[in-house]
């Protein structure tokens, strides 16, 4: 409310004085006033959709383009020209090109500069807390529950190029494809709305650099942040760039009760296994219970005897005996 209020009193002044200075026709000076004040709160209502870091790279790279047009004008014009008007137009044509670079400039430099000057990025001394989420835990949905728990600590980053390939998945053709990406960005948009959790969408992309797993590595290295993830590949790849990594599975994996082979399960046989005869069961976390001559009971609850375990890349694995 108190914006709408500063707003139409800046109008309201404009107008008033627009009638005070066009004082031969003040009808006209009141007109010229509200459109002049419209333009420049339209103006002020544009710029507010820009992000503030890179508003302020730009008119740093306007700045820098506009002394770098001076330099070179004053270089160019060493050189005499036919008539003043020639070197006006010199000068003209190289501030406007210098200044639109330098605009571009800065703003594509904003994630490039932002390990040198981190609070480009709002981030604050604290860059190393920072946790970057990619695109499989946005679908997992779980690091939502995890965040809300206290769990992560530090700033969640969004990155902008995980929330474009979320789309691209949500406007697939295939179903199961826009199902998952859809679950990602709602996860995404849950954590942005809760108030409870500080969470940034990071706006930077590696327009040279193909495929999002070495986006997020790149990311992660320029800025010092850890990646969360589900994906074992980027696991793999960060943890040779000597970048940390928490995976979302391995951390499920660990807290998983511990049993020890002799104790005893009640479980349902759900179908058969790869062995004949073999039946296979599942705990509630979804551990897989291999069960020996367990295939006759399938749909009924037995009761087991934990036999050994082992550890798969994709998980753990019980093998059990009929009690």
């Amino acid at each position: 409310m108190g914006l709408y209020f500063i707003r139409a009193t800046f109008v309201l002044i404009s107008a008033f004085a627009g009638s005070v200075f066009w004082v031969e026709n003040k009808l006209n000076g009141v007109i010229a006033g509200l459109v002049g004040s419209l333009v420049v709160v339209g103006m002020e209502l544009l710029m507010q959709k820009i992000p503030f870091r890179k508003f302020i790279m730009a008119v740093f790279g306007l700045i820098v383009g506009l002394i770098t047009a001076i330099l070179i004008a004053n270089f160019v014009l060493l050189v005499p020209f036919a008539s003043p008007r020639q070197e006006d137009g010199v000068r003209f044509v190289l501030y406007f090109i210098f200044s639109y670079l330098g605009i571009m400039i800065g703003i594509k430099g904003v994630g490039e500069l932002g390990f040198l000057f981190p609070y480009l990025h709002q981030f604050k001394a604290e860059a190393m807390r920072a946790i970057i989420i990619d695109s499989s835990v946005a679908i997992d949905g779980r690091v939502y529950e995890l965040a809300q728990s206290g769990f992560v600590e530090g700033t969640i980053i969004i990155p902008t190029f995980i929330i474009k390939e979320l789309q691209e998945l949500a406007d697939s053709a295939s179903e199961m494809k826009r199902q998952r990406g859809r679950r990602g960005l709602d996860t995404l948009n849950r954590m942005r709305n809760d108030s409870s959790l500080d969470v940034k969408i990071y706006d930077v992309d590696y327009p040279e650099i193909e495929g999002v797993d070495a986006k997020l590595v790149k990311l992660a290295s320029s800025i010092g942040a850890r990646i969360l993830t589900n994906d074992y590949n980027l696991t793999k790849v960060a943890e040779v760039k000597n970048i940390k990594v928490l995976n979302l599975h391995n951390l499920a994996t660990l807290m998983r009760a511990k049993l020890m082979a002799g104790e005893t399960l009640q479980l349902k046989v759900v179908r058969e296994g790869k062995e004949h005869g073999q039946g296979v069961g599942y705990l509630e976390d979804g551990t897989m219970v291999v069960i020996e001559n367990g295939a006759k009971y399938i749909g009924k609850t037995v009761e087991t005897v934990i036999d050994s375990t082992i550890q798969t890349v994709s998980g753990r694995i019980i093998f059990a005996k009929l009690k």
